[in-house]
């Protein structure tokens, strides 16, 4: 067994969508991880964080292109155009790999505010690594590696664009 096949295999145990409103939970879970993106850019501009709104600005921006170009350069199908027993849940229309909301997710987990309280961070962990990744796959859209490899970018991005690149960066705009 090849390891597209074992992608498969795991997406099926994942691809269980047994509920209506299940699916429109987790369809808003996934797609809520840009609300949180603004959330914490509204906490870095009140606490006038200037460095760190820099940072999380050009981090997404830099990384998001890159996760773009990856998908179209892999080109992936998306899991229920290329496998009749995944049930989607909503078709979209850009390749699967790897993916966007698990790269976004895991970009804003390096993010979260010092301040937060123990409750306020472990929530925020459990939302962005575990609940926006296992709904990617409990909705079809995504299969376990295109979520890993997202999440993987997701987690390298902020040390790779740098807090000092990005303002290097952002204040020659700003």
């Amino acid at each position: 067994m090849n390891i597209l096949e074992i992608d498969y295999q795991v997406l099926k145990i994942f691809n269980q969508p047994l509920l209506p409103y299940l699916n429109t939970i987790f369809l808003f879970v996934i797609y809520s991880v840009y609300i949180f993106l603004v959330f914490l850019a509204y906490v870095f501009l009140k606490n006038k964080n200037r460095s760190k709104l820099f940072h999380l600005i050009t981090a997404c921006l830099i990384g998001y292109l890159f996760v773009l170009g990856l998908k179209y350069f892999i080109n992936r199908p998306r899991p229920c155009e290329t496998h009749a027993d995944i049930d989607c849940i909503i078709r979209k229309s850009d390749p699967s790999f790897p993916s966007a909301h698990s790269f976004i997710a895991f970009l804003s987990i390096y993010f979260i505010p010092k301040g937060f309280s123990k409750t306020l961070k472990y929530l925020s962990y459990i939302y962005l690594a575990i609940l926006i990744p296992f709904g990617s796959m409990y909705i079809g859209v995504h299969y376990p590696l295109d979520v890993l490899f997202g999440s993987l970018i997701g987690i390298i991005t902020p040390f790779v664009i740098s807090e000092k690149f990005s303002n290097k960066i952002l204040t020659k705009f700003i």
